[in-house]
């Protein structure tokens, strides 16, 4: 058979013919009057009333259809009900005329609103009116009932209709091949951002899995990991995995999952997790995460006996949130090994834990046997990070007495504190031990609305005993201080920085009461000391200038015994006793705005005569109360 020139071109006219015209009727199909209709009629079936409007509309033709519409908005009368920065769909005209192939559609900026009004407890999507069906139902033409999406969408958010509020924001959704009944895979990208103390923690979450959707159910597995966006030494969660299965209810927006966190390949925890549209809830058991993750919440828990938390913690972690009166709850409780530090160089080894309940948190220690326990209740303002009110307690028992002492407070230290918060710490002592001595006792000071306070009191067996208040009320400060055959110890530091030794039994009693200046205020002081070894402090050093001026050195005297008076600015030195193998005795009146003497009088060893001097310079004078 010989093809001729003629037949071969009216064989290619044909075949042009014949694409053209399925071109044609599948353009007639697809063409952007026909789309836009489409859309403005499942609008209005779902949103009656509402007024589609778009800003753009482009398409091209290639191997597929590309429609793009741009500056979609959804109104209904002054409401925005929703928002779409543009939209691209991609459809083969292979699909149009045999009804099968994948259509691509990709979304940016995708913002729905929720209303809610002035003085309205409740948001609520803006969506179909009243009566109107609670579901959103789209009917697809019969050429794309079969076919299969694959939705790409970029910055998808729910927001506050009347500012700039975000309720949830998702930066990457993909779904490859979406069809009823079949399974696609999906990836989703979720921003998780923690704001506190001024500081912003920024990482994302990252989910991949696959799902089957159903007319009445949708069955997700998934597997995701966090990728901190912003390096921070306060945190890290870089490590965690977490993955499970989750149910999708469309006709109710509800989401149920169980969630399995894995670390290093070693399993972490696990929970469930719960939305709808009503609320949303968290819960997690925790077997082995690491406390750097809570590491940007460690001024809630921190106090001076937990320098950092560090290894792993135990224990449970719930959060609900309720969207219709903006609720929210946390709760939960950790547990982890460490130690209770007393000082740079002492420390007990036993386990933390730390309960929370919205604003109240509690930190707790107690060692393995219960010689040492720790307890501090705390309440946290959420909104600012910060520690409003909290009261603790330490408690010891059995322990070296030299050592668990450590973290108290001195009395000085606590007086010129400008903490206002509302507090108290307690600290005792049940049967410690120093030296020879078995001491009992405790320290408790504090800030209540009305004052500040500490008070102590400590005894032995042996009829040892120390009993010391503060107080300042308003302006007014009190100060009672008494000792008992008291054995003073190189490790007590609660009357630094007036009195410190190495060793001496102490005797007497200080009272003291002022107001603005301890020097205009009324005290007695009448203390005496025996063996006394190296003393130091302010009080050692005015015994020392005062026995300076007869060229006496009072460091050598290990019996020391002094005894004044105080009012309206003058100081009555009644006796300063100095005794070893010499005694002397010197008295005086002390006073910055009148004459000033000193006498001194040798009462044993020392041949020389009674002296009298004036003193010109105020060397007793001190900012600080004793």
């Amino acid at each position: 058979m010989r093809i001729t020139l003629k037949i071969i071109l009216a064989s290619w006219v044909l075949l042009f013919l014949i694409i053209g015209a399925l071109l044609f009727n599948a353009y007639s199909r697809l063409k952007p009057e026909a789309f836009i209709a489409l859309l403005t009629q499942q609008i209005q079936r779902n949103y009656p009333g509402a007024e589609l409007t778009v800003g753009k509309v482009s398409y091209r033709f290639s191997l597929d259809f590309n429609l793009t519409l741009q500056n979609i908005h959804l109104r209904r009368k002054d409401k925005l009900l929703a928002s779409i920065g543009g939209v691209e769909l991609k459809v083969p005209w292979w699909l149009l005329l045999v009804n099968n192939g994948n259509v691509q559609v990709n979304l940016k900026n995708l913002d729905i609103y929720v209303d809610q009004e002035p003085g309205e407890s409740t948001p609520k999507v803006s969506g179909p009116r009243s009566g109107a069906p609670q579901t959103v139902r789209v009917t697809l033409p019969d050429y794309l009932a079969d076919a299969k999406f694959t939705l790409r969408a970029k910055e998808i958010s729910v927001r506050d209709i009347h500012n700039s509020r975000r309720y949830f924001n998702v930066s990457k959704l993909l779904v490859r091949e979406f069809q009823y009944g079949k399974n696609s895979a999906f990836e989703l990208n979720i921003p998780i951002t923690v704001k506190h103390k001024n500081a912003q923690y920024v990482s994302d979450l990252w989910l991949f899995g696959d799902l089957t959707p159903e007319t009445n159910r949708w069955l997700l597995n998934y597997r995701g990991e966090f990728r901190t966006k912003e390096a921070s030494d306060r945190f890290q969660i870089e490590d965690l995995v977490i993955g499970g299965s989750a149910t999708f209810i469309p006709t109710s927006l509800e989401v149920t999952s169980k969630v399995n966190l894995v670390i290093d390949k070693n399993p972490a925890g696990k929970g469930q997790f719960h939305v709808d549209k009503e609320s949303l809830g968290i819960s997690l058991e925790l077997s082995r995460l690491p406390l750097t993750y809570f590491s940007f919440v460690y001024d809630e828990i921190k106090n001076p006996y937990l320098v950092s938390p560090e290894g792993n913690a135990s224990g449970s972690v719930s959060f609900s949130r309720s969207f219709v009166n903006r609720s929210a709850k946390v709760s939960g409780k950790l547990s982890f090994p460490g130690s209770l530090f007393l000082s740079d160089k002492d420390s007990i080894s036993g386990k933390w834990q730390v309960g929370f309940q919205d604003s109240r948190w509690e930190v707790s220690f107690m060692s393995p046997k219960g010689e040492a326990s720790f307890f501090r209740r705390s309440v946290i303002d959420l909104n600012r990070g910060t520690v409003t009110q909290y009261i603790e307690e330490l408690g010891f028992s059995g322990l070296d007495f030299g050592i668990t002492i450590a973290p108290v407070l001195s009395v000085s230290s606590f007086a010129d504190s400008k903490l206002g918060v509302y507090h108290s710490t307690t600290v005792s002592y049940k049967k410690c031990l120093l030296g020879d001595q078995v001491i009992d006792g405790h320290f408790r000071y504090g800030v209540t609305p009305e004052k500040k306070f500490y008070s102590s009191e400590l005894s032995t067996p042996a009829g040892s005993h120390l009993k010391l208040s503060y107080a300042k009320e308003a302006e007014h400060h009190s100060l009672d201080l008494l000792f008992e055959r008291f054995r003073w110890d190189p490790s007590f530091r609660f009357l630094f920085p007036f009195f410190t030794a190495s060793n001496g039994t102490l005797q007497g009693m200080v009272e003291g009461r002022w107001d603005e200046s301890w020097e205009t205020g009324k005290w007695r002081f009448q203390v005496n000391g025996t063996g006394l070894v190296q003393p130091a402090g302010k009080i050692s050093d005015f015994i020392d200038r005062t026995a300076s001026f007869f060229d006496v050195d009072a460091k050598v005297f290990n019996k020391q015994n002094l005894i004044l008076s105080g009012k309206n600015g003058v100081l009555s030195l009644l006796g300063l006793t100095l005794e070893n193998t010499e005694q002397v005795k010197i008295t005086g009146s002390l006073s910055s705005r009148q004459k000033s003497f000193l006498s001194i009088a040798y009462l044993k060893g020392r041949k020389s005569k009674a002296a009298r001097k004036e003193v010109l310079e105020p060397y007793w004078k001190q900012k600080e109360a004793p």
